[in-house]
């Protein structure tokens, strides 16, 4: 498939580099001090398999459907603030390069990342 056809999920090579992003993701992000603390009491095989059921179905997978809790339940009580949700998108965006997604692919990522920050961000 050509590139530039498709949604984002399939430029980005669809379920397996999802998975791959949501994985090296999440290990970024418990090493990472600013971020580790609001996995920690998690169960991240859960959280896992729910990111990437949420990526896929935001990134244009008409197949998905993410079946997780409402964002705004899931993060009311995590206290995460601006700093936080602007590091995790640092993070994200330093994995789509290695990965080697187009600069276009992973500003549209970022676009569809960022318009949930007020569902997301409780610590403003």
């Amino acid at each position: 498939m050509d590139k530039q056809q498709g949604c984002l999920y399939e430029r980005f090579g669809g379920d397996q580099q999802v998975s791959e992003l949501i994985d090296q993701f999440y290990y970024k992000v418990l090493f990472d001090k600013l971020l580790r603390d609001k996995f920690l009491k998690a169960d991240m095989s859960r959280v896992r398999y729910q990111q990437k059921r949420f990526f896929s179905q935001m990134m244009g997978d008409k197949k998905t459907q993410y079946t997780g809790r409402d964002l705004i339940e899931v993060h009311r009580n995590l206290n995460i603030s601006d700093q936080q949700f602007d590091k995790f998108k640092i993070h994200l965006k330093s994995i789509a390069q290695d990965m080697e997604v187009s600069v276009e692919d992973i500003e549209q990522l970022l676009e569809h990342v960022e318009r949930h920050r007020n569902v997301i961000v409780f610590n403003k």
